[in-house]
């Protein structure tokens, strides 16, 4: 596992971690980051713990009986909160952006957690096991808001995963919007004005 992190100013008040998708790694991420131009901004790039089926990383370790393994993933977000908050952040300054296989983890991930952060942003994402995350979805947690983003020309995870995302983080109590983008499965510069709106807010 590996991480990274910079800061876009000396000012710095607040961190976003991003995740990046299937078969990326540490540096997938940072034209991302770059793009966003996101001020007073401390940026935290962390690499998957499983190596995919083909060249580079994954977060989920695979699938069997219709289950994720993904502990790795969890415990190693859960130490890079913990740093930051023992750096200074406070929960409602801590934000976590995932692309694709990213955004999968970034939901999972939150909705499972004994408390809240400022947001997590899933970008071209899903959730697979939907009773699951009903189920498995803590109080503590929903004080979290959601800004679900997806291209409407996805041809890898289709834009209805996010719309029925919408549906299910809503009805369990999360704060949850949406934006779709006339794009594909990527991360469009036309999205940077919604991401900056959702964290600067």
């Amino acid at each position: 596992m590996k991480i990274k992190s910079y800061t876009t100013s000396e000012n710095v008040s607040r961190a976003i971690i991003a995740l990046h998708g299937w078969t990326g790694n540490i540096h997938s991420m940072e034209p991302v980051t770059k793009m966003l131009k996101m001020n007073n901004t401390k940026w935290i790039l962390l690499e998957a713990p499983y190596k995919s089926s083909k060249a580079g990383f994954s977060w989920f370790n695979k699938i069997e009986k219709n289950n994720w393994h993904y502990l790795q993933s969890f415990n190693f977000l859960s130490k890079t909160i913990l740093s930051l908050k023992k750096e200074g952040f406070r929960n409602s300054q801590i934000f976590i952006l995932g692309f694709s296989q990213g955004a999968c983890i970034s939901i999972e991930f939150m909705i499972r957690q004994k408390f809240s952060i400022g947001g997590i942003i899933p970008i071209s994402g899903f959730i697979r096991f939907k009773k699951r995350a009903e189920i498995e979805a803590t109080n503590e947690s929903k004080g979290t808001s959601i800004l679900l983003l997806h291209g409407e020309n996805d041809k890898i995870i289709d834009c209805m995963e996010s719309k029925e995302a919408l549906k299910t983080l809503r009805a369990i109590g999360y704060p949850t919007f949406i934006e779709l983008f006339s794009t594909g499965h990527k991360i469009p510069i036309q999205a940077r004005d919604k991401i900056q709106d959702f964290v600067y807010s």
